[in-house]
């Protein structure tokens, strides 16, 4: 049990230190991008409000390179100090090393998916907003309900509301959409109802549209009109509404089940949240497999060239099944593979893998 403690202890260490190191180098890698982006907009403390607020998905994301390093650092260590030479030598099975930092990595899986993971959904939540008022000046309305999909753009001089029943999976294209503009007074002037609307390059073009002006003393189904097409200006961007309607990774995992509900309700499409769920839920499982790709290759005592080739192949081998799961993640999302088999055969294959790769390094 002692052992086990001390395992444990000293691979927690590792896992925390490499996450702190990671942040720091995450938080300039941020910061230098949004300040190229964003200088024009904002002065210095408003880039490091949004680099602050961007830095916990950033890190969320390489989660599994941070437990791979971490991983080859904690048996690389052991081999160098001959702790796992002292294990052998004492009878035990090496496989004693691999059990404490096993259960630290379940530990660590749970705790980033139910507390890491709302997290990053509140700080992207934020980081959209923040980034939308040090562009465009204001916040930008976004709801999905059974009511279907609500926009609000505009300047200062004229704000529109947009309603539709449907979209596609990136909010690109709406369909049966109803534009209300008011003026700078906030009355309404102008009704627009269309079969279909697609954002292009910062304006709506809109497909089979009716035109209805509004204001007083002005007969606004006789002074309608009908146009085959039209196009109107935009304060939103296509990215903008992409990342606000088709990125869950704003949604927490605790409100994903209801946001899928709501958005099939709504009619819309909620693929990519169902693939978000579920990968989320069989993350721990990928994490234990990055753990022991670690392991698989540094558990034996290389010397020289072969401790650097040892590590490489560690590296390589948990890049290849990192790409593979997120690779098995996309296809799911155009809907091309099942949702069950994509999101949780890589892990559980990688788990196989990493497992066989052990027992020939060890046993071999």
């Amino acid at each position: 049990m002692t052992l086990n403690t001390y395992f444990a202890v000293k691979y927690s260490k590792i896992v925390l230190v490499t996450i702190c190191f990671m942040i720091s180098l995450v938080f300039v890698i941020d910061l230098i991008e949004n300040a190229r982006r964003f200088s024009f907009n904002t002065d210095l403390i408003g880039i490091f409000h949004l680099t602050f607020l961007k830095v916990p998905k950033s890190v969320y994301e390489i989660i599994d390179l941070i437990i791979l390093i971490a991983s080859i650092w904690f048996f690389t260590s052991t081999n160098k100090s001959n702790e796992l030479i002292i294990v052998r030598g004492a009878g035990r099975s090496v496989y004693t090393a691999i059990f404490p930092p096993l259960i630290v990595t379940i530990i660590f899986g749970t705790l980033f998916l139910c507390i890491l993971n709302p997290l990053v959904a509140t700080t992207t939540k934020s980081f959209l907003t923040a980034k939308e008022i040090y562009i465009n000046g204001q916040k930008a309305a976004f709801s999905i309900g059974i009511e279907g999909l609500w926009l609000r753009q505009g300047t200062a001089l004229e704000q529109s509301v947009i309603r539709a029943d449907k979209a596609n999976y990136d909010g690109s294209t709406l369909f049966d959409v109803t534009i209300i503009s008011f003026s700078e007074t906030n009355s309404a002037i102008r009704r627009l109802q269309a079969e279909k609307a697609v954002i292009r390059q910062k304006n709506w073009h809109l497909y089979n549209v009716k035109v209805w002006p509004l204001g007083t003393n002005i007969s606004s189904e006789k002074n309608s009109e009908i146009r085959n097409k039209m196009i109107i200006p935009s304060s939103l961007t296509k990215e903008e509404i992409k990342e606000r309607i088709s990125d869950p990774s704003s949604v927490s995992i605790w409100d994903l089940k209801s946001q899928i509900t709501q958005l099939k309700d709504a009619g819309f499409s909620a693929l990519n949240y169902q693939v978000r769920f579920y990968s989320e839920l069989s993350h721990p499982l990928f994490l234990i497999a990055m753990m022991l790709v670690g392991c698989a290759t540094t558990i034996k005592d290389f010397v020289g060239n072969k401790k650097s080739l040892a590590i490489l192949s560690s590296i390589l081998i948990g890049f290849s099944l990192y790409y593979v799961r997120n690779f098995a993640l996309l296809l799911a999302e155009n809907g091309q593979v099942n949702l069950i088999v994509a999101t949780w055969i890589p892990p559980i294959a990688s788990i196989f893998i990493a497992t066989g790769l052990i027992i020939h390094m060890e046993d071999g």
